[in-house]
């Protein structure tokens, strides 16, 4: 097992904490523009992917130095950019494209942070099932907002319970690395 320093594991947590206030702010500001201000949600819409990117990139930096997450990331970013491209391509046009694109890119991001998720599950050597979790739930999501989104059936307000159930997980993996960093705290004034 790789030894994750203390630093690197408190810039993950943290990240884990802002990326669940953000899922959450994000969700409602969905559900509360959808109906009557479509265009602001359209636009709300196209800065998840990219929020993701954001993040993505913040992880690359703090986190994943070095280490065998990284070709994952990197790839989740680049996915993040398309998305975001496509999505801004058809959002304002044919929003049912727009809900197809996002459930195309929330497969793809679901199953990099499935397997981002195991590999550091060995490098931290726990805490990271919620992110397991979380990148499974994605891939099926993804797959249901291709299915739906094209049948007219789903739409950008209903992808607000998908950023929600991901600040869930965010929220857990944050509070279970809390606790691998008291434990590690215990054993170090120990």
């Amino acid at each position: 097992m790789q030894t994750i320093s203390l630093d690197s594991t408190r810039s993950l947590r943290n990240l884990y904490f802002v990326r669940t206030v953000f899922q959450v702010a994000w969700a409602a500001s969905v559900i509360a523009t959808a109906v009557n201000q479509p265009t602001t949600a359209a636009v709300l819409f196209l800065l998840y992917p990219l929020w993701d990117v954001v993040c993505t990139i913040y992880d690359l930096n703090t986190f994943s130095k070095s280490g065998s997450s990284r070709t994952s990331q990197i790839i989740n970013a680049m996915l993040g950019v398309a998305a975001a491209i496509g999505i801004g391509l058809t959002v304002f046009q044919t929003p049912i494209y727009a809900v197809a694109i996002f459930g195309l890119w929330a497969f793809g991001a679901g199953v990099l942070q499935l397997v981002v998720g195991l590999i550091r599950r060995k490098e931290l050597g726990s805490g990271q099932w919620s992110m397991i979790l979380s990148g499974a739930q994605s891939a099926l999501a993804g797959v249901v907002f291709v299915v739906l989104g094209l049948s007219g059936k789903q739409h950008i307000k209903d992808v607000a319970g998908y950023a929600i159930f991901g600040a869930l997980y965010f929220l857990i993996g944050g509070i279970l690395l809390t606790r691998k960093l008291s434990k590690s705290s215990t054993v170090i004034a120990d």
